[in-house]
């Protein structure tokens, strides 16, 4: 799913990219406002009143949790390096955007799907420099930030249901924008890419549910 550099078009590519980043900005604000804590105590004087106490900082559990996205984030790199090359389109792979989100929150599951996407194009010239953007809006803002909304809309029935449901939106919605985006670029024909690429990703989708499922479960046992 990972797109090289050359197959979408300047426009679109660049406006990816700015998206992309203001919703990187966007949700490493909000993983750090949620981790911050304030101390001290207010005090008054003659009608003034004033804050005493220490700076606004990190919490204690700070460290703990970058360690957990850390972790996290090593074992979806690990689960993405396994690629089938679709030979209309691009590659079919796991994304591991709902286990992030489950484990972190949508906020937290965007920045780690976005740092192994930038590791990879990087230094792995896995996925274009210039699609980054396109890469992360169609991995970490569709596989991981939206595919957790759809986790917790049905985690009020059951939620190995709500594990699958989200999974299989993740790959199949994210394998449908890549198709989109292609097919506005020019790249590749939609209607002859559609079934390589849709039927592939639908068998993924499945590993995807098992993989995430097994994952969690073990998480939880770990107590990481």
């Amino acid at each position: 799913m990972h797109i090289p550099d050359g197959f979408l078009n300047n426009g679109l590519a660049g406006g990816l990219l700015a998206g992309a980043l203001g919703m990187l900005a966007f949700s490493f604000s909000k993983v750090l406002s949620a981790l911050t804590v304030f101390s001290g105590k207010l005090t008054g004087n003659s009608g003034n009143v004033s804050f005493s106490g220490s700076f606004p900082g990190l919490s204690s559990d700070a460290g703990k949790y970058f360690a957990k996205l850390a972790i996290i984030a090593i074992w979806v790199f690990a689960s993405q390096t396994f690629n089938i090359t679709v030979a209309s389109a691009t590659s079919v792979h796991l994304i591991g955007g709902v286990f992030a989100a489950v484990l972190a929150g949508p906020f937290a599951g965007f920045l780690i799907i976005s740092s192994v996407l930038i590791v990879q194009s990087a230094f792995f010239a896995d996925g274009g420099f210039l699609a980054l953007g396109a890469n992360i809006f169609n991995m970490a803002f569709i596989g991981s930030f939206l595919s957790y909304y759809v986790y917790k809309a049905v985690l009020k029935k059951n939620y190995y249901i709500a594990v699958a449901a989200a999974c299989f939106f993740s790959v199949l919605t994210a394998a449908l924008f890549c198709l989109f985006e292609l097919g506005i670029s020019g790249s590749v024909s939609f209607a002859q890419a559609f079934k390589d690429m849709m039927s592939l990703h639908f068998l993924f989708a499945v590993v995807e549910t098992a993989i995430t499922l097994f994952l969690l479960k073990l998480f939880k046992l770990l107590e990481i």
